[in-house]
């Protein structure tokens, strides 16, 4: 269900216009997103504080703190917990790296905040959809992180201050980028298919050899379900990315959308095999049962790395464009830790870590400017599309309530 805005987070929708239409000065102090006073604790004067003088001011107030960090992704999980550790000795600030189920550490630490008890993490890197959820709870420190880290200088505007469809005023980092993608095995396919009609034809062609992974049952299939709502319903674009809307209005621009995106599945669905997953899908490149499949290019790369994808399967995105996503990383409002949960994160958005988790797991970075050329393997580097095509043809998701909204239609009409 969709949670209704609170008052800060209505003055956030209002103050976003401002803030995407031009980057700010390097040393506009920070205020507290949405206006009013700062939600957390701090040895310094947040008021004071920018990115010219970040470093000045918060390394110091920092050191010998200890730092809970809660991170949700298993594939960076041994990445990132190696990291920290040495970041933390060099830094002076402790660093605690728990690997935990997204889901469940977000109630753990709402059911924490609602039982009057302190945080049991102070720094959470957790799913894009959790964000808005976090937020609402209050858990979600007020300080726009984009605007105040170093390492968040060159962030992707269009992702800075939103995680699917929820406009939070750039307090939840987007840490990692991935991207749906339209993989293929060269074995089998001389020229893949790059546009919604040449996937129904190359699948009509070769019946059963299109592997789909179903909305309802991983991001691949999501995200290839709004990218076919973005390329079959182009009327629709302005609504999809309607954010701010009620589980009423999602439902009835699902409803006006949809028709030509059923229409398609209709037709495609007696050529394709739905999938029981993201990973499922990509195991059926593999082991050739699949020519063509929906998958997640970073799913691709870290199965690849691991030598369980064959040399022949590349990733490919439609001409017309797919959705890619990321997940964000918060400060968590009651944490007595301010200064190193800060100073942790502008280390994660900075090069080392940020080229390291794409050239290991196929974590994209939301930074424009990172030059990662020369940086991936050659024999990895094939597993990840060409940047000109990533940044030519990668979509933001569209509202993720509509999103839902679309998935209830898809089900009962092209999986049941």
């Amino acid at each position: 269900m969709m949670r209704k805005f609170g008052a800060g987070a209505v003055v956030v929708l209002l103050a976003v216009g401002l803030l995407v239409s031009g980057r700010r000065p390097a040393a506009w102090a920070v205020n507290p997103a949405g206006g009013g006073a700062f939600n957390v604790q701090s040895r310094i004067d947040l008021r004071a504080l920018t990115r010219d003088n970040f470093d000045h001011m918060v390394a110091p107030a920092a050191r010998g703190q200890n730092v809970v960090f809660y991170d949700f992704a298993d594939t960076l999980c041994e990445l990132l917990a190696k990291e920290v550790a040495e970041w933390g000795r060099s830094s002076g600030v402790g660093v605690k790296h728990v690997c935990v189920d997204g889901d469940a550490a977000t109630q753990q630490l709402i059911a924490e905040h609602q039982a009057g008890k302190p945080p049991s993490a102070d720094l959470f890197f957790l799913p894009n959809n959790n964000v808005r959820l976090m937020t609402g709870a209050g858990l979600v420190a007020n300080i726009a992180l984009v605007d105040l880290l170093p390492n968040a200088r060159d962030v992707d505007p269009s992702v800075a201050r939103e995680s699917r469809g929820y406009l939070h005023g750039g307090t939840a980092l987007p840490f990692h980028r991935n991207q749906t993608v339209v993989a293929f095995n060269s074995q089998f396919v001389a020229r893949p298919p790059d546009t919604l009609p040449a996937l129904y034809d190359f699948a009509r062609s070769h019946p059963g050899k299109v592997a789909v992974t179903p909305p309802n049952r991983g991001g691949s299939g999501s995200g290839f379900l709004e990218s076919a709502l973005l390329a079959l319903a182009p009327q629709c674009r302005k609504d999809l990315y309607a954010y701010g809307i009620s589980d009423a209005q999602a439902q009835t621009v699902a409803a006006n959308c949809m028709p030509p995106v059923i229409d398609y599945f209709k037709k495609l669905k007696p050529y394709i095999t739905f999938t029981n997953g993201n990973e499922a899908s990509v195991q059926a490149l593999a082991n050739n049962s699949a020519y063509v499949a929906t998958v997640w290019e970073d799913d691709l790369y870290t199965l690849a790395s691991k030598g369980l994808v064959p040399p022949s399967v590349h990733p490919n995105m439609l001409a017309t464009g797919e959705v890619g996503d990321g997940d964000a990383m918060i400060v968590v409002a009651g944490t007595q830790k301010l200064e190193g949960s800060l100073l942790l994160a502008d280390f994660l958005m900075g090069d080392k870590v940020q080229i390291d988790k794409l050239e290991q797991t196929g974590s994209r970075t939301a930074r424009l400017s990172l030059k990662t050329r020369g940086h991936i393997p050659a024999n990895m580097a094939p597993f990840l599309l060409p940047d000109a095509m990533y940044h030519e043809r990668t979509r933001t998701r569209i509202n993720g309530v509509i999103s839902n909204a679309a998935v209830k239609i898809f089900i009962p009409q092209i999986l049941q």
